[in-house]
């Protein structure tokens, strides 16, 4: 008995389905949603860069003092901190023996002048008698010498009771200018030697400067009279405007040259010693190698540093950079890299090479 017609009809419709079901390809796997990431758009490190530095304030004027003179310091009541007036005495030796030797000094220039006094008078004689025909020549000039030796001890005299009152003087130290005592490093009854140091002082009169060191590669990027900014941790991360006064010419050690800002309007309680965040300013011809980028941006991989690089297609590629330097927050790189090309700001170490990303839009931050 041959089948209907009917059957062979849903037969036929059967095989049909199940021969699509068989040959078609398996369903591709639904596209892996984009990475929302925030970039960092590479741009020219040539122009102004802010370079952060670790520096120390100090008073703009100070001074070491000490006596010119040995001896034993008989008076010294002044305390670091001690606040002190131009003129007031700070430190004496004991002064007998330079009071002696003054004494003998001038008992010595008494007696030089008596005998000038005797050989003027002398020689006025002498050059009368002289006129007269009544002493030579020969006489006259011998009167003339002697006078003139005893001239000569008059003023050697006179020189030296000139040198005694001095050191009988210098025995007492005083302060050069108003300001404090920042340092005492004697005691009273300790003997000194000639140019020892006894008192560190600072004054108030020039303001406060800060002091810090930089690299030589930065050296052709700074100006005497260029303004920076320094940041105050110890009273309360506050920022003043300073003005580079002085670029060193020789380094420290390890090619460190010295850099001094003065600071505007230093607040009442600054103190020196205190330590600064210096924000560099460098200008245009600072010449940098390399690109900034975020710190965040570089990812470590066996002492090996990379970027994530967006392409045109927003995947990710990754670059090999060498790390040139490191500042506050930033980080100068070499590589593979453009101006104009936006790399992962952040994060790069939760994506991966190839991933497809979105922008979560200009990275709020700059780095030069």
């Amino acid at each position: 008995m041959s089948p209907s017609p009917h059957r062979l009809a849903v037969t036929a419709a059967l095989a049909l389905l199940w021969l699509l079901a068989g040959c078609s390809p398996e369903a591709a796997p639904p596209s892996e949603s984009p990475r929302v990431v925030d970039s960092h758009l590479l741009e020219p490190g040539n122009g102004a860069t802010i370079s952060h530095l670790s520096g120390r304030v100090r008073a703009a004027e100070r001074s070491t003092l000490s006596f010119e003179l040995p001896g034993r310091v008989s008076f010294l009541r002044v305390e670091a901190g001690d606040r002190i007036r131009a003129g007031e005495p700070l430190a004496r030796l004991e002064a007998e023996r330079y009071q002696l030797v003054a004494e003998q000094r001038r008992a010595e220039l008494r007696e030089a002048e008596a005998l000038l006094e005797e050989k003027r008078q002398d020689y006025r004689r002498h050059a009368q008698l002289a006129e007269r025909d009544y002493v030579s020549a020969n006489q006259l000039e011998s009167v003339r010498a002697a006078l003139a030796s005893a001239e000569s001890r008059q003023a050697t005299a006179a020189a030296a009771l000139a040198l005694a009152e001095r050191d009988l003087a210098l025995t007492t130290l005083e302060a050069p200018f108003d300001g404090s005592v920042s340092q005492r490093q004697v005691e009273p009854g300790e003997r000194v030697a000639a140019n020892q140091p006894i008192l560190e002082i600072i004054s108030d009169r020039e303001g406060f400067e800060v002091e810090t060191r930089i690299p030589e590669t930065m050296v052709g990027a700074l100006a005497v009279g260029s303004r920076h900014e320094v940041t105050l941790p110890a009273l309360g991360n506050r920022t003043l405007p300073a003005t580079l006064r002085h670029l060193g010419t020789q380094p420290r050690s390890s090619n460190d040259y010295p850099l001094i800002l003065s600071l505007e309007s230093p607040p009442p309680d600054l103190r020196s010693g205190m330590t600064a965040r210096v924000a560099l300013t460098l200008g245009p011809g600072s010449e940098e190698p390399g690109l900034p980028v975020p710190l965040t941006a570089l990812v470590y991989t066996d002492a090996t540093a990379h970027v994530l690089r967006i392409d045109g297609e927003a995947r990710l590629e990754r670059v090999a950079v060498e790390v040139l330097a490191i500042g506050d927050g930033w980080a100068r790189v070499r590589g593979d890299l453009a101006p104009g090309q936006r790399i992962v700001a952040r994060g790069a170490e939760f994506v991966r090479a190839g991933q497809r990303v979105s922008l979560l839009g200009e990275s709020p931050e700059r780095y030069h």
